[in-house]
């Protein structure tokens, strides 16, 4: 697979994907909307991967839109976010395994709301999330003004998309968005410490876990409830059940490889 803008690696069932344009902050043009199509599709489809990581390289996680891209093909705004963006906005959100983002100095504009979009979030003590639109007069895109209130709460998500005010990698962990904030130096170890820690255990249970309370954000308590019935059937009767409750017995960790 052919990626100019995009780093795809993979060992020990984790896949590691890389904004690599670190000279522009990971800034997002048209060629690394169509490389990150990619990257995401691959990892979404491959069995062997159970947890993804995605990080920028260099001194950031993403600066946002590359707003001196000249010639691209896009149609307006609306064709950009629905043609390029959606798509592997789409790929992060659907596919069953966990995605951590690794998040290191600034997360702003489209990179906060592919930060966002996210299951996790390790991040660095001197991150931030940024919505930046106000700025230039925009409103927040990506899906920025559904995440951020659902953590935030609306006013407090509203005063820092319309002032453009940085969101802390501390506030962040005390609003739930980030999940662990460490030191910029341990930012790596920690989350790749994190990722094979988590594909030791059940996928399924990963999985269907994700499946179960991203669709519990626009369900109700008794749909989730049913839903929850239906895949407990399932899954009580699976190898990977069976083996985790084996090795409770025998006082092991279970084997689900």
């Amino acid at each position: 697979m052919n990626l100019e803008t995009i780093e795809l690696d993979k060992k020990d069932k984790v896949a590691i994907i890389t904004l690599n344009r670190p000279k522009l902050l990971n800034a997002v043009n048209e060629q690394l909307v169509w490389d990150f199509q990619k990257a995401t599709e691959d990892v979404k489809n491959d069995d062997d991967i159970r947890v993804v990581i995605l990080k920028g390289s260099g001194r950031g996680f993403s600066a946002g839109a590359d707003l001196s891209e000249r010639g691209a093909s896009w149609k307006g705004s609306k064709d950009a976010l629905m043609r390029g963006y959606k798509p592997f906005f789409k790929n992060i959100i659907d596919m069953p395994k966990p995605v951590i983002g690794s998040i290191a100095g600034p997360a702003a504009g489209i990179g906060a709301a592919i930060a966002m979009s996210c299951d996790l979030r390790v991040m660095s003590e001197d991150s931030y999330i940024l919505s930046v639109f106000s700025n230039i007069a925009l409103v927040p895109d990506g899906g920025l003004s559904w995440y951020l209130p659902k953590f935030m709460g609306f006013s407090k998500a509203y005063e820092h998309a319309i002032e453009a005010k940085k969101i802390s990698a501390q506030d962040c962990l005390e609003y739930g968005i980030a999940n662990k904030v460490v030191a910029l130096d341990e930012l790596e170890r920690t989350t790749l410490t994190w990722a094979e820690n988590l594909a030791k255990r059940s996928s399924q249970s990963l999985n269907h876990t994700k499946r179960l309370m991203r669709e519990s954000l626009h369900l109700g308590y008794w749909d989730t409830f049913h839903n929850e019935a239906e895949i407990q059937n399932e899954l009580t009767v699976s190898s990977q059940n069976r083996e985790a409750v084996k090795a409770f017995f025998e006082k092991r960790e279970p084997n689900f490889d």
